[in-house]
């Protein structure tokens, strides 16, 4: 993503690490709740809707994994919004759009309208103010980053916890209608929160001196001085269609990961990670109402996994790393045990046991979050987490649209849920196992005799990358060509 903030010009300060930031925290913590913690609520609403519209499991399933799907999808639309009209109008954008996904939904008469209002626009919605919030943390903070992205973080725990009963309360008293109404004004708070998150001004936004006309008339005297020998190859065709496009792209991804063979394993994992990994939030109170359970017992299994996903996310931090046990290796592991626990999870037959799988599946779940940051981070490299971040985040985006509806699907055709429990874990038991193969030789990083000279900032990077001549003192007497690339990448 390019720059998720488009500040006023101002004195330029170093992150303060604290002070206002923590208001951008707290905005967050809403922005965070009024996201995932609503997303991850609508269970609720799941055997409601199946019997009003005479639908499938996989057909109802498919609401929430648009939410998820089109939140991860749309990040690169957030950044590019957020470039031309800054980050407090994108964010108290995104809580109207959602806001007005759910009251439009008050005119639903079938199932396609909910995927397009309750679905497609609060996500899109969502993507706009959780994206756009999330990066502006990230400059407010330096050695407090990781708490300040914790608090952010816990309000979907958090409300997770309390909005279930609510909503089927909500359900009751005014029907799913007037429930998606009331859901509509809490998520308008977004827009009130937003105001908070204020642009700063940080002195790694100052543009160097090396501008790109300066970088070619520099390269040009330099070629100059070295005669014929040297050539000098400009990508900066600004009036080519295709280039337009790649340098589009190049603005967003770094699309040399995609060549790493260690990056494409696991985001093969992160897939399979994203595919499964919804799939007990959104069948496991279906299932205990097919089992008999009454409808607050069975909706209150949401509120024990997200008792279990507060308790993940504050306790994962304690975690030591080891040199031959580091992130990607205790995500590989957290997923590994989800995927473990919920191939068990049929044997789960009464109240007491579902809410045992409900409290242990919370607490792996709760730690994933902040391990696969952390993993991706040690995969894609610090200097190249931006783009590492979009892709994966887009490619768990695909997982989270084709799960759910894939699960359903085979409830559908085996009448039963163990099924979808028995997916969904074989896919997080996959996910957790691939990890571990970057130990072998072949995945190891490839060393380069490379030199890459990068200048960061939060919005701007000037990269120039030079290869390395043999040996050479003077340029005049070796045959060898420098490529100067001038592209602007994101956070």
């Amino acid at each position: 993503m390019c720059t998720l903030c488009r500040t006023k010009p101002g004195r330029p300060v170093n992150p303060p690490d604290g002070g206002w930031g923590w208001m951008v925290a707290m905005a967050g913590f809403v922005v965070s709740a009024c996201s995932y913690g609503v997303m991850r609520s609508l269970s609720v609403f799941f055997v409601t809707w199946q019997d009003y519209f005479s639908v499938t499991a996989a057909e109802t399933g498919l609401i929430q994994s648009i939410i998820t799907g089109v939140l991860n999808l749309a990040a690169p639309i957030a950044g590019a919004l957020s470039n031309r009209f800054g980050c407090r109008v994108v964010v108290m954008a995104g809580g109207v759009i959602s806001s007005a996904g759910f009251v439009l939904s008050l005119w639903a008469t079938s199932l396609f309208h909910l995927y397009v209002t309750a679905g497609f626009m609060t996500g899109f919605g969502n993507s706009l103010s959780l994206m756009t919030t999330m990066a502006t943390i990230g400059r407010y903070f330096t050695t407090h980053r990781l708490r300040a992205n914790s608090i952010a973080a816990i309000g979907a725990s958090v409300v997770s916890f309390a909005f279930p009963p609510l909503f089927q309360y909500l359900m009751d008293e005014y029907t799913w209608r007037g429930a998606l109404v009331i859901i509509g004004g809490i998520v308008l708070q977004v827009a009130g929160f937003g105001a908070l998150v204020r642009p700063i001004v940080l002195k790694s936004d100052v543009t160097t001196d090396r501008t790109p006309e300066k970088v070619k008339d520099s390269s040009t005297q330099s070629s100059r001085l070295s005669g014929n020998s040297t050539t000098v190859n400009f990508t900066t065709e600004k009036y080519s269609l295709n280039r337009v496009i790649l340098d589009k792209i190049g603005s967003v991804l770094d699309i040399s990961l995609l060549t790493e063979s260690r990056f494409l394993l696991f985001c093969l994992a992160v897939f399979l990670f994203g595919f499964g990994r919804f799939v007990p939030n959104i069948y496991i109170v279906p299932r205990a109402r097919a089992f008999g359970v009454e409808e607050y017992p069975s909706a209150f299994l949401l509120s024990i996994l997200a008792i279990g996903d507060i308790v993940g996310r504050g306790s994962v931090g304690l975690l030591p790393e080891w040199p031959r046990f580091r992130r990607v290796d205790q995500f590989a592991m957290n997923s590994f045990l989800m995927g473990f626990i919920t191939l068990f999870a049929p044997l789960a037959k009464n109240y007491v046991t579902m809410a045992v799988y409900s409290a242990s599946y919370g607490l792996l779940m709760g730690g994933c979050v902040p391990l696969l940051y952390s993993a991706i981070a040690e995969i894609g490299g610090a200097n190249r987490m931006s783009s590492a971040l979009g892709i994966i985040m887009f490619l768990r985006g695909i997982g989270n649209l084709a799960g759910p509806p894939f699960s359903g699907w085979l409830r559908d055709i085996t009448g039963s849920f163990d099924a979808t429990l028995l997916e969904g874990g074989g896919c997080l038991v996959l996910a957790g196992l691939l990890p571990y193969l970057l130990h072998l030789r072949v995945f190891q990083p490839a060393q380069t005799e490379d030199k890459v000279g990068e200048r960061e900032t939060d919005g701007t990077r000037l990269s120039l990358l030079a290869a390395e001549p043999e040996e050479s003192n003077t340029a005049s007497t070796q045959n060898h060509e420098t490529v100067v690339v001038i592209r602007e990448t994101s956070l």
